[in-house]
């Protein structure tokens, strides 16, 4: 990189002296100046504007070498996109880590909405599978969620990314009928959602090309509000790896699609995510989207609502945690105590993980007062 860089600054007539420490600075958070960046642009096949609208280094996700693979939002392309992440299963592939952001995730977000797939016929090798099968599928599936909430992610990233290869080896090999095959897809979708967020939990990666084949494999089974959920938990690493206006867009792309047309309990949780990303944004709009939440999550309380069951987690004590989270965000760490202090009397005996996170949370908003007795005793 440094060397056709050299190279590429004699070619313009502003000829710079950078080597591989100054691209080792660059990839470790130390900002290129601007003539460089544009430089860096020229090289990549990058058009200027991008460096122009953009700050360091967003702009780099505009270079084509690191764009997703286009595929139609279809039933095949639903399935090679899953074919291609879990020839490597256990492992993390290029394809995985790729930055969509910027123009490219505006166009996935836009597509994923307003896609019509049209089915392109059963996959007619190997033997039917039937109800019981599916099922299986399905409960296993719901076993690592469950899982996840008490062993966080390290425990899951085998065991979601042997159960996708599994599903899809059966979408692949086996016949179905139309039902079925939506629901094949809806368990692949989770279990790629459930693979991307145990990569952040355990390397804080945002394995943006995990979560987008998971949002192809949601729309042909034909479950917005599943696709959604991959938002809600693709914002989640966006905004932990300082991408927050991606994590914004990513947000309100899920509430467009279930605003009025979901249970109450899933709406409530997009917005609840949307806040969390405002929140980052230092936007003051964040504590309408709690309020919402709020007002959302209660009357689903009320219906004694049907969500799916993936929702299963999404209570008071989030919105509350949630809020805290936000409080300490925006430097308000009394509130944030008072209110990490609330949402952990709330929780369950199995929900060990996030109990941990609040407890840390609330460590940290104490000790940002100066409240040293109640972290160490």
């Amino acid at each position: 990189m440094a060397t056709r860089l050299r190279a590429r600054s004699r070619e313009r007539g502003h000829p710079i002296q950078t080597g591989r420490d100054g691209v080792w600075y660059w990839e470790h958070d130390r900002e290129p100046d601007d003539p460089t960046q544009r430089l860096i642009a020229d090289l990549l096949g990058i058009p200027p504007t991008a460096v122009d609208e953009r700050p360091w280094p967003e702009w780099l996700s505009e270079d084509p070498a690191q764009r997703p693979t286009p595929r139609p939002w279809t039933l095949l392309g639903a399935s090679q996109s899953l074919t291609e992440l879990t020839r490597g299963a256990m492992g993390v592939t290029r394809r995985e880590l790729v930055l969509i952001s910027g123009g490219t995730l505006t166009a996935a977000l836009l597509n994923w909405l307003t896609a019509d797939p049209v089915a392109a016929g059963q996959l007619t090798t190997g033997q039917r599978i039937g109800e019981a099968g599916v099922a299986k599928l399905e409960a296993r599936a719901q076993e690592l969620r469950e899982r996840d909430d008490e062993d966080g992610g390290g425990t899951v990233l085998a065991e979601a990314s042997s159960a996708l290869a599994l599903v899809n080896g059966i979408i692949n090999q086996r016949t179905y009928t139309d039902a079925h095959g939506a629901r094949l897809y809806a368990a692949a979708a989770d279990l790629a959602r459930q693979r991307a967020a145990a990569l952040f939990d355990t390397r804080g990666d945002c394995a943006d090309g995990t979560f987008l084949t998971a949002l192809r494999a949601a729309r042909v089974a034909g479950d917005d509000a599943l696709g959604a959920n991959v938002l809600a938990f693709w914002c989640v690493s966006a905004y932990n790896t300082g991408r927050l206006h991606d994590a914004d867009d990513m947000a309100t792309a899920a509430l467009a699609a279930v605003r009025g047309r979901t249970d109450p309990r899933v709406e409530a949780m997009m917005h609840s995510r949307r806040g969390r990303a405002r929140a980052h944004l230092g936007d003051a709009r964040c504590w309408d989207d709690f309020d919402a939440a709020e007002t959302l999550l209660a009357r689903a309380d009320e219906q004694q609502d049907q969500a799916p069951q993936w929702a299963y987690w999404f209570d008071r004590a989030e919105i509350l945690g949630a809020r805290a989270s936000s409080h300490r965000d925006m430097g308000q760490h009394d509130r944030a105590e008072t209110e990490f202090t609330a949402a952990d009397e709330l929780l369950g005996p199995t929900t060990v993980r996030t109990h941990a996170v609040y407890l840390c949370r609330m460590a940290d908003a104490q000790y940002a007062q100066g409240e040293l007795g109640p972290v160490f005793n």
